[in-house]
């Protein structure tokens, strides 16, 4: 099976194939394994021109290299069309495309409607073998569009702003598949095989189709107000009546005691009931949180879950057997071994204006004890300004912290910190190790250039809050101690002790190198389906969403 990214958050994810399906990659494997596939009924290209590929509809400049590098591979000899009727092939590939609405692709996309339209039209009448060749072309064109799209997604600008969204290769080679795939094939299967292969991959799948084929009218009324906080037993305006009417539409009992339009406690405990279910504080405070998920519609569920399984095309690769997964939006981190969660723990993420970024990298090192080299940006935009605020020049130093410039020792009485050209100086700000160390007495060494890591923290409560978007960027956990052992407990006998000791009282700076393979994916998935089959969705925080729909509009 594909361990491909995404399994996503806890108790709700189970991460597995469907047992009654054929395992993903050991389907795609067994095609791979094979000779290149033959027929006698194939037709030879008579024109194998640059010209005669770039005719072709879809204007992809990766797909075009795949289309040449195929009929190249393939001895320019059709794939889907013979000389009498089309390959079963085809006929797999129109319920393939048929099938591709149920995962929030467009069919029209890949040109459906044109291609069995030519196909149909071709063999109407006198074969004329030009048009022919063209129309396989055009065919292979749109299946490689395709599986580009399985397995790296259709938007090419995840970053927007500040925030930063790393995509991953696409480390398949299509290709390949085509050029071995069998008239014999079921391609609706194959192609089933290359989406993301994860039980929450379905569930979001399903559920898209399920409120698709809603034909209920949605009558969601828009919710606001001014101050949120005069939301109190007794409180009348002309807003209470409609989120009367969406709680009710919600399944929530609101029978008024008085009038639509006030406020009774009748209300307020099924508003308080609703932040429960979103898992918001249920203080019957309409904040901005609430409302979100109290005026969103039927429409914006449907696109968010297309959105939502986009993002799982994005990192549609395998993650090996022992893997961490850290949902931002969400602020968990999720271990797992061989597809099955171990253990998770809340999080702390990066700031809207320091945002963690989203990428796969992999875990190297645990190091016990760490210093802390302070990043240029917050020694120049936070330290020193505090420090001339306060007129305190020693104010990092009595907190731990050694100050170096050009490798020597800095007293920072003899550095005139006010000076306007100081931010042309480079400083090192070095915190020494202890349990008020800012990294905590534990931190997670990965191979990314952005210094971005996993670590400990003495700010601990901040971990019982519901949005936990406070660092400035690297991630914050909760279980430390735990998040080590499960790391390094396949090596040298480390013990739950062994890490306690090591963090307490061990040497400083002691760092560890993982002997297995740990890759973890930083992922912001902002709606996905449970076990209960019940729709979960989680605040934009970085404002991705909207960016993203938008670039998705360009294939509707």
């Amino acid at each position: 099976m594909n361990k491909c990214l995404l399994v996503l958050l806890a108790g709700f994810l189970l991460f597995q194939s469907c047992k009654n399906n054929p395992n993903p990659k050991e389907l795609i494997d067994e095609i791979k394994s094979r000779e290149v596939f033959e027929n006698n009924e194939t037709i030879s290209f008579s024109d194998t021109t640059q010209l005669s590929f770039e005719r072709i509809a879809i204007k992809d400049k990766e797909v075009l290299a795949e289309l040449k590098s195929f009929y190249s591979q393939n001895g320019y000899n059709t794939r889907w069309l013979y000389e009498k009727k089309p390959t079963p092939l085809f006929y797999g590939y129109m319920k393939v495309l048929e099938k591709s609405e149920n995962y929030g692709l467009n069919p029209e996309t890949y040109r459906h409607k044109a291609l069995k339209y030519l196909v149909d039209s071709l063999y109407s009448k006198t074969i004329d073998f030009t048009e022919l060749e063209q129309a396989d072309r055009e065919i292979t064109a749109s299946f490689l569009l395709l599986t580009k799209h399985l397995g790296s997604g259709r938007v090419s600008k995840l970053s927007h702003g500040q925030h930063i969204w790393k995509p991953t290769k696409r480390n398949r080679n299509d290709v390949e598949i085509l050029l071995k795939l069998e008239d014999t094939d079921d391609l609706v299967t194959v192609v089933d095989a290359l989406h993301p292969s994860h039980l929450l991959y379905k569930r979001m799948s399903e559920k898209y189709a399920e409120l698709r084929a809603d034909t209920q009218p949605d009558s969601i009324i828009k919710v606001a107000f001014e101050n949120p906080k005069l939301f109190v037993d007794g409180y009348k305006h002309s807003a209470v009546e409609a989120m009367r009417h969406n709680l009710k539409q919600k399944g929530y009992e609101v029978t008024p005691l008085v009038s639509t339009n006030v406020v009774d406690t009748v209300l307020l405990n099924a508003l308080k009931k609703f932040q429960e279910t979103k898992d918001i504080t249920p203080d019957g405070v309409p904040g901005k949180t609430t409302l979100y998920h109290l005026n969103m519609t039927k429409a914006q569920k449907v696109e968010l879950l297309k959105l939502n399984m986009e993002r799982m095309r994005w990192l549609n690769n395998d993650l090996g057997d022992d893997y961490l997964i850290v949902n931002i939006p969400d602020f968990k981190l999720f271990v797992y071994h061989k597809d099955s969660m171990i253990h998770q723990m809340n999080v702390v993420v990066g700031r809207e204006y320091t945002a963690t970024p989203v990428f796969v990298d992999s875990i190297r090192h645990v190091e016990f004890r760490p210093t802390w080299t302070v990043p240029q940006s917050i020694i120049h935009n936070e330290m020193i300004p505090q420090m001339v605020s306060e007129n305190d020049a020693e104010k990092y130093q009595k907190r731990g912290y050694t100050i170096y410039e050009n490798g020597e020792k800095v007293d920072p009485n003899s550095v005139d910190w006010t000076n306007p050209e100081i931010r042309k100086r480079k400083f090192r700000f070095v915190e020494a190790p202890s349990a008020r160390n800012s990294l905590g007495l534990v931190k997670f060494i990965l191979t990314n250039d952005m210094s971005i890591y996993l670590h400990d923290t003495p700010s601990t409560r901040l971990f019982s809050r519901e949005e936990r978007a406070f660092s400035h960027g690297c991630v914050r956990v909760e279980q430390p101690a735990e998040l080590a052992y499960l790391l390094l407990k396949n090596q040298d006998e480390w013990t739950r002790e062994k890490v306690d000791q090591a963090m307490q009282s061990g040497p400083n700076q002691n760092r560890i190198t993982l002997k297995n393979r740990y890759l973890i994916s930083l992922l912001y998935i902002t709606a996905w389906v449970d076990e209960n089959n019940q729709l979960i969705i989680k605040n934009d925080i970085y404002g991705f969403d909207q960016q993203q729909l938008k670039e998705l509009k360009v294939y509707e």
